[in-house]
């Protein structure tokens, strides 16, 4: 049988799993670092790892932050990445 497309679900579930396993490296943490500085116990951070639609805003802001840079955050979420947010020169964007 020939192998199916992946569901866009599934490439931003891939995405945000690369994308925090690379910023634990970067960091040189594991999965039980990352575990201490959320508020749940061990067994919803592995839960949540599962089901990547179970971290609360809250997990999120302290993950993202500290993991996550703009280009994995747009992959993770299904936006397209246009780059550094342009500069504001003389107060407000024309419209």
């Amino acid at each position: 049988m020939p192998k199916l497309r992946d569901s866009p679900k599934t490439r931003m579930d891939r995405a945000f799993m690369a994308a925090l396993r690379y910023g634990q490296a970067m960091r040189g943490e594991t999965d039980k670092d990352t575990m201490k500085l959320l508020p749940k116990s061990t067994a919803t951070y592995y839960k949540r790892l599962h089901n990547l639609d179970g971290f609360t805003r809250e997990e999120l802001r302290i993950l993202i932050p500290r993991y996550f840079n703009d280009r994995q955050l747009c992959d993770a979420f299904g936006v397209e990445y246009h780059g550094a947010t342009p500069e504001l020169k003389g107060g407000s964007p024309d419209v």
